[in-house]
């Protein structure tokens, strides 16, 4: 009975810890959001349709274009880099709940 108890209060910690990781992710990911929606428009000044938006994905860029400065490509590969590192950071405790909760149940 002991470690039922005891695994409930994991699993309670888990639980809040997955919804935690989850509302900073979507904040996060406004944000970022938003961070690529101003770059976007920088970029954009020096020439029409440099930055590629599909529906799903992240805005992507020509790396090899002449048109975008230095400055701006860099900054908008770190974004895009730090977005794919924070989220997974963020999405690693939820996994770590759905697993455990499938072996717990």
């Amino acid at each position: 009975m002991a470690k039922r108890a005891e695994a409930g209060g994991v699993m309670h910690f888990l639980e809040v810890f997955a919804v935690g990781c989850l509302i900073a992710a979507a904040i996060f990911h406004v944000c970022m959001l938003i961070a690529f929606e101003q770059l976007t428009n920088k970029i954009n000044k020096y020439g029409p349709n440099l930055v590629t938006k599909s529906s799903k994905a992240l805005p992507q860029i020509d790396p090899n274009s002449p048109l975008i400065p230095l400055e701006l490509k860099n900054r908008f590969q770190l974004y895009r880099q730090a977005w794919m590192v924070v989220i997974a950071i963020f999405i690693i405790p939820v996994v770590i709940y759905a697993v455990t909760k499938a072996y717990v149940s």
